[in-house]
């Protein structure tokens, strides 16, 4: 299935896997500023935005597959992935490693590695809402589990949103949180895989669910938890400081 992708800068090819129901461009401010070295590649994924879906859930095994298929053209790519964009990509180092040079996932939530019964109930309170059409308390709740009020780097602008977002937000609660919540990954298979990963946590998350899945994965695998500026959307919001750090941690892959 054709998926809307968008391409910026040129040099060693770069992967963006994004959080939530973010579009291809949604990440302006942090893809300009790591087109200066890579040829980034990003996407709307499948049932979001431009990229079409049917009316059921996506399993996150068959979003890493289309990801491979993006990659496909281009060899062996660096891939930075946001939340469910850090499962999607963990998923793509296991399944299709060949194409992985080196995985930055940042905030990966994985509630098979870190139960929290706090957690699983917001998470079901979520469901709940969204099972009763009530989006915009679906999201407030989101907003409260995953950001808080972490602070944005001096100058960040969110972009605008590219038309109505309403039904790509409807799709990512509806089906994406449940399938993140369903997945399993283990850390064995992501070391067998032979794919160099680097679990990221945010300066500002410590402490919270996301931060603590990053931590755990990290152990798993053997290495060390790297920190980035902000919190669980911190590469996005705060692009310049983001975009310096991953640069260093992907090198000229």
């Amino acid at each position: 299935m054709p998926l809307h992708h968008e391409v910026t800068g040129s040099g060693p090819p770069l992967l963006l896997i994004q959080g939530g129901a973010s579009k291809a461009g949604a990440a302006r401010m942090l893809v300009d500023e790591l087109a200066v070295t890579h040829r980034v590649l990003t996407y709307d994924r499948r049932g979001i935005g431009r990229s079409p879906a049917d009316d059921g859930p996506v399993p996150l095994t068959a979003h890493a597959d289309d990801a491979a298929g993006l990659l496909a053209g281009t060899g062996p790519a660096a891939v930075v992935g946001v939340s469910i964009g850090a499962v999607i990509g963990l998923l793509l180092a296991v399944r299709h490693p060949g194409l992985v040079t080196t995985l930055v996932a940042h905030e990966p939530p994985l509630p098979g590695l870190v139960r929290d019964a706090a957690v699983e109930a917001a998470l079901d309170r979520v469901e709940d809402l969204v099972a009763r059409d009530d989006i915009g308390a679906a999201i407030r709740t989101m907003a409260e589990l995953t950001s808080g009020d972490d602070p944005v780097e001096s100058g960040y602008r969110p972009e605008p949103p590219s038309g109505d977002p309403q039904p790509a937000l409807r799709r990512f609660l509806r089906h994406d949180v449940p399938a993140v919540r369903a997945a399993r990954i283990d850390p064995a298979d992501v070391t067998v895989s032979g794919v160099r990963v680097v679990p990221t946590g945010g300066y500002e998350s410590r402490g919270r669910w996301e931060h603590r899945c990053a931590e755990a994965l990290a152990a798993g695998i053997g290495r060390g938890l790297v920190e980035l500026p902000g919190g669980h959307n911190g590469p996005v919001t705060h692009p310049v400081a983001a975009a310096a750090a991953l640069r260093g941690l992907v090198g000229g892959t």
